[in-house]
């Protein structure tokens, strides 16, 4: 005959796949609100809890009873899982020797009504529901795997959205700063031009000077002469970089006033943001996957006949689960099983 024991051992042991769909709601808890109060506090704390505990299960075991109405079947399965929490009760935070006793008493009135309950439901009952205990579980991890899947397959498609998006924006950077280069270019070539026409005015300045002063003359004359060959470097590299730009951009720069040269310089701006902008979503959505593909691929692991399913077999598997509760606990106590559970909302 199985036992209480063994049942409270099964409830205890959630299966692992399961499991690994819970792992969030795990770390997303926040540290219990004891952490920061003081020893007496904390202590004072547990007791209140403990005995509301006691209590609890106490008035719950009413609706458990031989007498109570409802399959033995959804009693049974209720009664094991009251019994797990009954089994976590640390007696000796109980303070009080009636709080001690009446923990006693509990267990035992738990054995006996188990007991009475494990008759009226026979050897096959206790085996079916040994075999159905997990099933809400697996039902909700096997609904998880699929929607992941889901959600992976989109986040994919986003990725290669989001690729295809940066492609563009790289053409579209490079466009912007080749017409942003060969606007430097020009610019360039007109600066080197006028500075060559200063200077060439400069050095006609020196000869001007040669009937004041031979020294100042001389002086203004080489500087001039200075500034003309640097001018006329400055316009010759410039106008090399300038003619390597097609012929069509550079007619397009030429034709530039100063509106069109803010509008390049925006356009370049524009295109880096965008760009950084796409790289940050495609990070992003790459650290989301990676996630995805990690959960996946550990409830493949520990269980390998779900990766091949499709929605169909994956739907064949669930209605097969859940009609077999249906049958053994009724459809009320599927509802309860599910509800008291906090795993899915399917009936």
């Amino acid at each position: 005959m199985i036992s209480l024991k063994q049942l409270t051992q099964l409830a205890a042991t959630s299966t692992e796949v399961w499991q690994v769909f819970q792992a969030d709601a795990g770390k997303a808890t926040g540290p219990d609100a004891t952490a920061a109060a003081d020893a007496k506090e904390r202590a004072e704390i547990q007791l209140r809890r403990s005995r509301n505990l006691l209590w609890e299960l106490s008035s719950r075991l009413k609706g458990l009873s031989d007498e109570a109405p409802g399959s033995p079947a959804i009693r049974a399965r209720m009664l094991v899982d009251n019994a797990l929490r009954l089994e976590g009760l640390d007696p000796r935070m109980l303070a009080l020797r009636d709080d001690k006793n009446r923990h006693a008493q509990l267990i035992r009135e738990y054995q006996s009504t188990f007991d009475y309950l494990r008759l009226n439901l026979g050897e096959d009952s206790m085996r079916t529901l040994t075999d159905t205990f997990h099933y809400p579980e697996r039902i909700y991890a096997l609904g998880e795997f699929v929607k992941l899947r889901r959600e992976k397959a989109g986040l994919e498609s986003r990725a290669m959205g989001i690729e295809k998006k940066i492609e563009e924006a790289r053409e579209e950077f490079a466009e912007a700063e080749k017409e942003s280069a060969c606007v430097e270019a020009f610019l360039r070539t007109r600066k080197a031009q006028k500075g060559s026409a200063i200077a060439l005015g400069v050095a006609l300045l020196g000869m001007v000077f040669i009937n004041v002063s031979l020294v100042i003359a001389a002086a203004v004359g080489l500087l001039g002469f200075i500034l003309v060959i640097w001018g006329l470097l400055s316009w010759l590299a410039s106008g090399v970089a300038f003619a390597a730009f097609a012929e069509e951009l550079k007619r397009k720069v030429s034709a530039f006033k100063e509106e069109g040269f803010l509008a390049v310089s925006q356009r370049l701006r524009k295109a880096q943001e965008v760009m950084r902008a796409l790289e940050v979503r495609f990070e992003e959505n790459r650290k989301e996957l990676s996630v995805l593909t990690a959960k996946l691929g550990k409830a493949a692991e520990l269980e390998p006949a779900w990766k091949p399913m499709t929605d169909l077999d994956v739907d064949n598997v669930t209605q097969k689960m859940t009609e077999s509760c249906k049958q053994f606990f009724g459809e009320s106590g599927v509802r309860v099983i599910f509800q008291n559970k906090k795993e899915l909302a399917l009936l």
